[in-house]
This record gives structure tokens, sequence and C-alpha cells, in this order.
């Protein structure tokens, strides 16, 4: 699963060393997600397969970017990303099967930079955190 970075039609400079945490309780994907992010220049400093992991890794490596996915076991995505905001901000984005506006409006409204629906290939992944990256800079 190479990510062919030159047909990306985005800049990843920006996101280049960026410390990234990965909460996904799927292995493979999780696997999966830092291998593309590894290899597109991201420092994956942590992943965790639960909400409850998941805090522990951000508070304790303190990311840049934390990738949230939505539904998982012990502390859901969502109830870990409100965990974490109370004392970091992080560029939050939310990763996630459902593909329904309210899931999109709770992730807005808890301070979410991206939204990100799986399945997701590599090209679309590394852009979906580009875009979130720069919509988190132009406010932190």
């Amino acid at each position: 699963m190479a990510l062919v970075l030159e047909n990306l039609e985005c800049d990843i400079t920006p996101v280049i060393g960026k410390k990234v945490v990965i909460c996904e309780d799927e292995g493979i994907t999780r696997m999966l997600l830092s291998e593309v992010l590894t290899e597109a220049g991201l420092d994956v400093v942590g992943t965790a397969a639960n909400g409850k992991q998941g805090v522990t890794k951000v508070l304790r490596e303190e990311p840049d970017i934390v990738l949230m996915d939505v539904k998982m076991p012990v502390m859901g995505g969502f109830e870990a990303a409100a965990e974490i905001l109370k004392t970091r901000s992080p560029c939050l984005i939310m990763l996630t099967a459902f593909n329904d506006r309210n899931s999109y409006d709770m992730a807005k409204n808890l301070g979410a930079s991206g939204y990100i629906t799986k399945p997701v290939d590599d090209e679309r992944l590394i852009t979906e955190v580009v875009s979130a990256w720069s919509a988190y800079s132009a406010t932190h």
C-alpha cells in the first residue's frame, strides 16, 4: 500500500514532521493509517485501540494532530476528544464510518478541524489531514 506522493494535489509541507496520535479500534486500520502518515513524513508518536487509551496517549505525547475514530470500545471518540480538549488543543480530526449530518455537526461543535469518512484511501487521507491542519492553523 504505497502512497504515491507525487500524485497528491496538495502541498504536504505544512504537516511534515508533525506529531500524530491515532485512536482507532480496528488494528489493521490503525496500522495502515500509521504507515500512510509515516510515509508522508508525519511522526506517528502513538496509537490507541480505545478512547481511554487515546486520552492517555495524547496527554502524554502532546501531539500536533489527533486522528480520533468516533466509535470505539471503553470510551467513544467524542467523549475522548472532549476529555482531551479540556487541557490540550491539538488539531482534532474525527475518523468515522458515520456519514451523517448529526455526527458531522457533533464533531464541528466539539472543535474538530476535520472529519474523514471511512473507508479512506491514501491520497484522500493525506489531503484531508493537510486541509484540517490548514483550518486548525488559521485559528491557533
